[in-house]
């Protein structure tokens, strides 16, 4: 039985469908705190849909706790804000912006600008070197690696309890 005082991540029962096409079925994940887990799985095995489903982006059921709290309908900007952030498989980067403000955008619920922005900042800049070097760059303009640090750097600047990358 799963430590309740050291879990991240619960699921349990998690079933999603896409119309009459069943993708995912009764799944049961534990994730407690400062672990990491990998799922596996061959192309259309349901990875994407079980990120997705705990995001609220896909229509699921079953029951989803992040850090003790029960996310009953699991709207994505209520998941968003209380500290799970998704890296999307397609990096979702905002191509014709520049990499500085696309980090912005990553902390976006605390403003972009003050001190604590300012920190998580330099934590991403020393993270990922060459993004301060891009910062004035058009996001698109990057390579496909440069793109794929700028999208986990984004994800970072919200200070997320649960990185999920897909």
């Amino acid at each position: 039985m799963p430590d309740a005082t050291n879990t991240m991540l619960d699921v349990s029962g998690l079933s999603a469908r896409y119309g009459h096409v069943e993708a995912l079925h009764d799944i049961n994940i534990h994730v407690g705190g400062r672990e990491l887990v990998g799922v596996l799985g061959p192309n259309g095995a349901g990875k994407s849909t079980l990120l997705r489903s705990i995001m609220g982006l896909v229509s699921s059921t079953g029951r989803v706790t992040l850090a003790g709290e029960v996310l009953a309908r699991r709207e994505p900007g209520a998941v968003a804000r209380r500290g799970a952030v998704l890296v999307p498989e397609g990096r979702g980067i905002f191509a014709p912006m520049t990499v500085a403000e696309n980090l912005q955008l990553g902390a976006y619920q605390i403003g972009g600008r003050g001190a604590e922005f300012e920190a998580r900042l330099e934590r991403v800049l020393v993270m990922f070197p060459r993004l301060e070097e891009r910062l004035s760059q058009a996001a698109g303009s990057m390579s496909g690696g440069e793109q794929q640090m700028l999208a986990v750097g984004r994800a970072l600047m919200s200070a997320p309890k649960l990185l999920i990358l897909d």
